[in-house]
């Protein structure tokens, strides 16, 4: 078991031993590390994520994402318990699953308390590349139930952040668009847990020029990232098409709308206002948070997310065919009855003007 005393102690070891590189001790490290730590993310030859810092986004019903910021809370007390990442504050633990790519086959690392397979890590002394001074690395082993083997990675998200993933062992493929960088997790010891992550908030500011947007836009917000939602109000399914009529409560639905993975017009969310995630997920819980908010438009996705923002990139705007809408195929999480988006594909809706007409797209 590695306590906080016996890391720094390495760590003082290793200053003695360095100079262009540490000298590495043979003796193996536990897979447990009670003492906090923060995980430190390094790749000396990809300056934009060098040297930053994992951090944790409220998702929703209890889960959290993870970032490399801006985006998110810095998070100083994580824990190794059976080489599984933990951060007992939030009963949280690190996790893969959900949000597979057909481009380049990585898939999500987030973290959660629901039992989805562990991310399986090993502590490993190893050189700093910047410093030659000895460090504990996270080597990662295996996505649980999995072959051995894989990396974690990091690809560009949204406003200037980016998001973990996991690389399987073998694979090849490459998104040309939005490359994942394999990146290494270090433990940088925090002796008193580091100052108070405890917040609510998330700010996000809009970074796609548009040409789609109402009058009077505004390009950032802050606003609540818990996983409360409003009571359903009666709306139905329009017919036999994949998306929820909201017309009666003043939002008009545009189409199922592509985010950066389907396009080539840069790395940045087709809504980049605000987020709220929740296992409770509906339209009209999303429709009432980006609306309470001050936001025109507003978007469902990955089932249980939701969207907003003021505008979005031409490039983006949906298709008005009914082979378009196959994309935004998969039921809310908190109504199977409803459609709330697809894979990286927004179910889109704007904002009704006050006394204006309120009609839905028509799909041919």
């Amino acid at each position: 078991m590695l306590n906080l005393k016996t890391i720094s102690a390495a760590f003082v070891a290793g200053a003695a031993f360095a100079s262009a590189q540490c000298t590495i001790p043979t003796e193996p490290l536990s897979d447990d590390i009670p003492s906090h730590f923060r995980i430190q993310v390094q790749n000396a030859t990809r300056l934009e994520v060098h040297n930053k810092y994992m951090n944790l986004f409220e998702a929703g019903g209890g889960d959290q994402h993870l970032f490399i910021g801006p985006v998110g809370e810095p998070t100083y007390d994580f824990t190794l318990v059976d080489g599984v990442v933990f951060n007992v504050r939030k009963n949280i633990r690190l996790v893969i699953g959900g949000e597979w790519s057909e481009i380049d086959h990585t898939t999500k690392l987030f973290s959660t308390a629901r039992p989805d397979p562990d991310a399986i890590f090993q502590p490993t002394y190893a050189c700093n590349p910047d410093t030659g001074l000895l460090q504990i690395e996270l080597r990662f082993i295996q996505w649980e139930g999995e072959p051995l083997g894989g990396h974690i990675c990091v690809r560009h998200s949204f406003d200037g952040s980016h998001e973990f993933r996991y690389d399987p062992p073998g694979n090849t493929l490459i998104d040309v668009n939005r490359e994942c960088i394999k990146v290494t997790l270090v433990v940088l010891p925090t002796p008193d847990g580091g100052p108070s992550t405890t917040f609510s908030t998330v700010t996000v500011s809009s970074t796609s020029s548009s040409s789609v947007a109402p009058p009077s836009s505004s390009s950032t917000s802050t606003s609540t990232s818990t996983s409360t939602s409003t009571a359903p109000t009666s709306t139905s399914t329009s017919g036999v098409l994949p998306y929820t009529d909201m017309t009666s409560l003043g939002w008009r639905y545009i189409g199922c709308a592509p985010e950066e993975r389907w396009t080539t017009d840069g790395a940045f969310r087709t809504l980049s206002g605000a987020l709220l995630g929740s296992d409770t997920m509906t339209n009209e819980a999303c429709m009432a948070f980006c609306g309470a908010n001050g936001w025109a438009y507003a978007g469902t996705e990955w089932r249980r997310e939701c969207w907003c923002g003021n505008s979005y990139a031409p490039t983006r705007q949906p298709l008005t065919t009914l082979v378009s809408l196959d994309k935004c195929d998969y039921r809310c999480s908190g109504d199977s009855g409803q459609f709330c988006g697809g894979d990286a594909w927004l179910s889109l809706y704007a904002k009704c003007p006050t006394g204006g007409p309120c009609e839905n797209a028509v799909f041919t």
